[in-house]
């Protein structure tokens, strides 16, 4: 049977498409696909392939990709194919995979150890344990998507993967090299001065060149995300142009920026005069560093979303409204809908209704009885990457989406405004020719319409903590960002040492009432909390939370770094410090910062937290 007429009713695969979803069982494919060319369809199509027509065990088969929210995709569109055996396939990203490996056969195995030790330590179990060789041994086929992301260890770990797979089992790769941007960060424009680019061959040259392994080229060539002329032009012209070493000289970057310019919607967009409220809640804003992405959002008073590394997944307010006092070790259906509808409905509700959110809960946490527990349920949620049934893909209120280009890669969106950098410099070829690629990248995320900008590409500062700021021209205030992951704990929002349970339980309620709303809150540093911030909801408005002691020391780092550190100190109050709504912090049951908060919050482990995004002036002072 052709396995065209199973998938869903609108989609039409074409020759190249077909040609990959129905090759071999034991194939080793690599298959070079631009944008837009139905990649993830065709990746997600080739496992429902081998599932439904060949008889492959879904449990044998893992779907590796790079970010996880690509994993979320993957997961819902392999449901609308191959419906509840989905569950059954691995899909995670890279590191997921690399953990689940390490954990499950190595006894020692610490997420404390550094990124490089753990990877290293799962390359060697690879390669010598047995019960891993003997996991590997059932598995049927592996599809690896975004590989050309793939760098440095991550592809040292799937080179040795691949090579200890069975003989029989399939691989299907997926790669565009136009798109391959993960050299460097999202965080500066180019290589730091004095870097030195990287001698070790890439993963898909690997793949390539070692004929024990046995891949062989495919590719998609036929473009579908968008009908219109210019992007279409970008997307397979451009393309070329990127990948063509022969063009890969100085002045790359200027041509590439003023090709997009020409085959573009619309050119000429100064970011200093947009407002978000010009653009729609699906339109996706694109600077090409942090701290333009940052400088953009503090200046906005209107519900956004932020795409920006450091802010990723969050669990939403309504969590914490619903159960920041629920102590019972399970949750029935009927009470969870008589929550909802006196804490959440016409109040913080979120994109879904109640039912919506009963399912993502038992998809977490759910028992046979068709109740939810409890304890499951924080231990699920409190994990450093909670699941994307409930964690929300952006940090922010539903709004138009600004973020990096690294942050957005593999993602797309109805309008794209892309603000490209003037006077961008590069210390080296390789540096400008990764910097067109990101263009690229950037402008092939549209699907309908293309708006050029135009950015200052402004030089910030990053801290060893990841803490970008930045001194403004006149030299008196230094822009510094607030909201890293880390700034704002439960032990900062509701902890017995930061709050009597009173004024605890007026800074939750406040929370609850502006769960939703974009609300400016204020610093105030207390000597009594070794001169941390505490948020302020205003002037005459409760205290929600204190910041953590990161941003102390950051602050310090600045002045040091300013050779300030003895004649000046931080400021004693802020302003301008906005939030975007509220989020969920939840604590699993065996947490150590449990006995430190106040109750409700300490039996519960639901914390509201205010989902602050910022970048607001510091003046730091001279002592007295």
């Amino acid at each position: 049977m052709n396995f065209a007429s199973k998938a869903p009713p609108d989609t039409d695969w074409d020759a190249d498409q077909l040609r990959v979803i129905e090759a071999d069982t034991e194939a080793r494919l690599i298959v070079e696909a631009g944008p837009g060319t139905g990649k993830t369809a065709v990746a997600c199509a080739r496992l429902a392939y081998l599932i439904n027509e060949e008889d492959i065990e879904p449990s044998n088969t893992w779907m590796i990709s790079f970010t996880r929210t690509a994993v979320a995709e993957i997961r819902a569109r392999l449901h609308s194919y191959v419906r509840d055996a989905s569950f059954a396939i691995r899909i995670a990203t890279i590191d997921s995979h690399a953990w689940s490996i390490h954990s499950g056969h190595d006894p020692k195995a610490r997420l404390t150890g550094s990124y490089e030790e753990n990877i290293a330590r799962v390359i060697e179990l690879l390669k010598a344990d047995k019960d891993v060789a003997d996991e590997l041994s059932q598995i049927e086929h592996v599809v690896i998507d975004e590989a050309q992301d793939l760098v440095g260890q991550r592809a040292d770990l799937i080179e040795a993967l691949v090579d200890h797979l069975p003989s029989d089992c399939g691989v299907t790769v997926f790669a565009d090299e136009a798109q391959a941007i993960y050299g460097f960060s999202d965080d500066s424009i180019g290589r730091r001065k004095g870097a030195t680019p990287t001698l070790e061959k890439p993963l898909l040259a690997r793949l390539r060149t070692v004929k024990r392994l046995g891949f062989t080229t495919l590719g998609l060539k036929e473009i579908y995300r968008t009908s219109s002329p210019g992007l279409r032009k970008i997307f397979s012209e451009l393309r070329k142009d990127v990948l063509d070493k022969r063009k890969h000289r100085s002045g790359l970057h200027a041509e590439t920026a003023e090709k997009i310019r020409e085959l573009a919607d619309k050119r000429g967009l100064k970011w200093t005069q947009m407002k978000v409220s010009d653009f729609a809640s699906d339109d996706l804003l694109l600077f090409r560093t942090r701290a333009e992405v940052l400088m953009a959002s503090q200046f906005c008073d209107l519900p956004h979303r932020l795409r920006l590394s450091g802010y990723g997944a969050t669990l939403p307010a309504w969590l914490a409204i619903c159960f920041s006092d629920f102590v019972e070790p399970l949750l029935a259906e009927r009470r969870f809908l008589d929550l909802w509808a006196a804490r959440i409905e016409s109040k913080a509700a979120p994109q879904y209704g109640p039912s919506d959110a009963w399912q993502h809960l038992m998809r977490v946490a759910g028992r046979k009885d068709g109740s939810i527990d409890m304890q499951r349920l924080r231990r699920r949620l409190g994990q450093t990457r909670p699941p994307v049934e409930l964690a929300l893909a952006e940090y922010g209120l539903h709004g138009p989406i600004v973020g990096t280009i690294h942050a957005s890669k593999g993602r797309e969106a109805r309008n794209i405004v892309l603000l490209l950098p003037n006077g961008a410099e590069f210390e080296n070829i390789e540096d400008e020719i990764e910097e067109a690629r990101v263009l690229f990248v950037g402008a092939t995320r549209a699907r309908a319409s293309l708006i050029v900008g135009e950015s200052n590409a402004f030089r910030a500062s990053t801290l060893p903590s990841g803490r970008v700021h930045r001194s403004a021209r006149n030299g008196q205030a230094t822009m510094v960002e607030i909201g890293r992951d880390g700034d704002i704990t439960a032990r900062g929002l509701v902890g017995r040492n930061e709050f009597s349970a009173a004024d605890a339980s007026a800074g939750q309620v406040f929370l609850t009432k502006v769960a939703d709303v974009v609300t400016t809150y204020k610093l105030e540093a207390d000597h009594d909390l070794d001169w941390r911030y505490r948020i302020l909801a205003g002037s005459e408005g409760p205290c929600v939370g204190a910041l953590s002691r990161n941003l102390t020391y950051d602050l310090w780092e600045i002045l040091a770094n300013k050779n300030q550190r003895y004649s000046h100190k931080p400021p004693s109050y802020v302003n301008h410090v906005r939030g975007q709504g509220c989020a969920t912090i939840v604590l699993p049951p065996d947490d150590n910062d449990l006995e430190t908060l106040n109750e409700p919050w300490a039996s519960s482990g639901f914390v509201l937290a205010p989902r602050i995004a910022a970048f607001p002036p510091f003046y730091f002072f001279g002592r007295r």
